[in-house]
């Protein structure tokens, strides 16, 4: 695979910029033979055109430079499956021009791509940097000053918590370990639970994917933070006299009293069970996540002096008035703890129990033990948590019923490759249709088989019963994991706050509620959701909390200020552009009844080694020299180059086109 760039011919004014702008050099200007329009008539007769419309000649990252700085708005970028075709290298202009023309084309533009440095393709005119366009008419929004000085990279726009993912993975290939720590950090207080168990959703955005593979960054998280150190942080400039009180101790509620003490206000936060982290710590088994891991991480914010005050719940030792008879502003950051029941008949016999009541069991050291054959009903992390969780616990055998198809499985695939690894079975377009048993327990489920329809509802497939595909299974026990809602029975009656039609608390951007001072984010605003939105959510109420209460303009704008990490010049990139397969994982070691965790780390030279393979698309617009290490294109040697005033030549097939293995191929770009 890899990305195409194409040209609308039409409306190219072959002004050479967006070859210029090209950071790799993957696009070159083509050199034609034949009369023009440019001076035609000012000298009595027109002359060759010295380039005509961009073409192809290498490997390109996607970074989409090229289409934002177009003035007429003609290059496209997709992507293609089997190799990119590519022009051959056009090469230097040197053809004597006339003296003192009308107008020129840009033939000292044109030369310019070819030298080691890249500077501004406006010369000393304009402070050129690439922006984001959003209209076709903003033809020079790059010579604006409120252009957005920094495009931001597709990992890092993925990120619900915006964290630079491509900043960390280049320090850990430099061997920055304490460098790349801090960078993963600054806008996430639990880098450390992200980097064992994030879902990440910036792996999914990875342009290095359209080439051959994501870059394996939560790994790479989890990597900086076991290898690097954080340095102590420093506190607040301005210790403030207001007290915030926060009800729920995990992502959500942990990542704004985080955000909170930074700016310096007093901040307690009540969590109703007697262990914080909220579902890291009840719903995540330890093998998944090790408790030393969250325990570091929550340390690290109480040490801020965040008050922490466990086995308090609302509406059972405190009210909502309480708080704010004593805090100046209160966010509600308590989760979707009540599970959704499965609408069967025989949901609510003995032995069918919600997978997140059982995993609460198994991390709060209760250790329950499950004998016979274990259903679960569900496709996401909690359901293949709670199924390996069941033979760890003792259930002799454990299947799960999942009532779509495998690649829209919630669940990452690492997860479901790991259960079926360890002896789960993992079934597919079954859809659960009833629980057979009595007042003593369970004895079956029964299921029936889907298919898609060919119907399409919210973007999803719409599955319909396979007619006299009815199974039964034997079980002694059924966990349910079809999903998690927010519990609205923590609000007192008049509130006057507002509640959405799945019971979550309706707040506004800013995660402000209807109520004066009260605020609400996370899971219990947004249904059930991932870590990594939690924390995100976390910051954007701290920013609004501190709007409230300081007068402040952008809360968020004054947090990024506390806890950015200085960002150091990179005046030369490499860029691996060779096709090469990600780091490989090895499969967690399952020992049976064992809670531990045995999913293994990278080593320091696999680290460093897969961080190379990052594209950079979080630097590479601003960077002065950018090396391609290796890919498909002509090198800019001249004895590669075609001779002087030669016709273009026509595209290179995918079978002739240079590979990453021929020697001629070793270097391109700037190199």
């Amino acid at each position: 695979m890899g990305y195409r760039i194409q040209i609308e011919k039409g409306n190219c004014l072959n002004c050479g910029v967006c070859m210029d702008v090209c950071p790799v050099q993957a696009l070159d200007m083509s050199r034609p033979r034949r009369p023009g329009v440019e001076g035609a008539g000012v000298f009595g007769k027109p002359f060759d055109w010295m380039m005509e419309y961009p073409v192809q000649v290498g490997e390109c990252i996607g970074c989409g430079i090229c289409v934002r700085e177009c003035p007429t708005h003609v290059v496209i970028l997709d992507s293609v499956t089997g190799p990119t075709p590519l022009a051959a290298r056009q090469g230097p202009i040197s053809r004597p021009v006339e003296p003192a023309p009308a107008w020129q084309a840009l033939g000292d533009v044109t030369q310019e791509s070819l030298k080691p440095v890249r500077v501004s393709p406006w010369g000393d005119l304009f402070s050129w940097r690439t922006s984001e366009r959003p209209n076709d008419w903003q033809v020079w929004r790059s010579m604006v000053t409120d252009a957005r000085q920094d495009p931001i990279a597709p990992c890092q726009e993925a990120c619900p918590a915006g964290t630079d993912a491509g900043r960390y993975v280049a320090l850990v290939g430099q061997g920055k370990y304490d460098e790349a720590y801090a960078v993963a950090a600054e806008v996430n207080p639990f880098p450390s639970v992200c980097g064992w168990i994030c879902t990440a959703p910036c792996e999914t955005a990875c342009r290095r994917g359209t080439l051959d593979e994501p870059i394996a960054i939560r790994r790479l998280k989890r990597f900086a933070v076991e290898a690097g150190k954080l340095p102590p942080v420093a506190p607040p400039t301005k210790k403030r006299s207001e007290k915030v009180a926060i009800v729920g101790g995990g992502p959500a509620g942990m990542s704004a009293a985080y955000y909170l003490a930074r700016l310096g206000y007093n901040v307690t936060v009540f969590e109703a069970m007697p262990v914080p982290g909220g579902m890291m710590a009840i719903g995540i088994p330890e093998y998944r996540l090790p408790r030393t891991v969250l325990r570091g991480e929550i340390d690290r914010i109480v040490g801020l002096g965040v008050e922490l005050k466990l086995d308090s719940a609302m509406g059972r030792d405190f009210t909502l008035a309480d708080l704010e008879a004593q805090y100046q502003a209160v966010f509600l950051a308590t989760g979707a703890s009540r599970s959704r029941k499965l609408g069967v008949p025989g949901d609510d016999l003995p032995g069918v129990m919600p997978a997140t009541l059982f995993l609460k069991q198994v991390n709060l050291g209760e250790k329950p033990v499950l004998r016979g054959a274990v259903v679960v009903v569900g496709g996401g992390s909690t359901a293949m948590d709670a199924a390996r969780s069941a033979l760890r616990s003792g259930a002799s055998s454990v299947t799960v019923l999942y009532r779509r198809g495998k690649d829209e499985m919630p669940a990452q695939s690492e997860e479901v490759e790991a259960a079926e690894h360890e002896g789960v079975r993992v079934q597919f377009e079954a859809a659960v249709v009833e629980v057979e048993g009595s007042a003593k327990g369970i004895t079956c489920v029964k299921y029936v088989r889907q298919r898609p329809s060919g119907r399409f509802e919210g973007g999803r497939a719409v599955y319909e019963p396979i007619p006299g595909s009815d199974r039964e299974i034997d079980a002694a026990a059924v966990l349910v994991a079809v999903g998690e809602e927010p519990d609205p029975s923590i609000l007192p009656p008049g509130a006057g706050i507002e509640t959405s039609g799945f019971s979550g608390i309706v707040a506004d951007s800013g995660q402000a509620t209807g109520r004066k001072g009260v605020f609400a984010g996370g899971d219990v605003v947004s249904g059930a959701k991932t870590i990594i939105h939690a924390v995100g959510a976390g910051r954007r109420a701290a920013g609004s909390i501190h709007e409230y209460l300081s007068g402040s303009r952008n809360g968020e704008a004054d947090i990024m200020a506390t806890v950015r990490v200085p960002k150091k010049a990179e005046p030369v990139l490499t860029v691996d552009l060779a096709t090469r397969p990600r780091v490989g994982m090895a499969l967690p070691e399952y020992q049976p009844g064992s809670f531990a965790a045995t999913q293994p780390g990278l080593e320091p030279a696999a680290a460093r080694n897969e961080a190379a393979r990052c594209f950079r698309c979080d630097a590479v617009y601003r960077c002065e020299q950018v090396h391609v290490q290796s890919g498909r294109g002509p090198r800019d040697g001249p004895e590669h180059r075609p001779p002087i005033d030669a016709s273009p030549s026509p595209l290179v097939s995918p079978q002739s086109a240079p590979s990453a293995g021929n020697p001629g191929s070793t270097s391109g770009g700037r190199d």
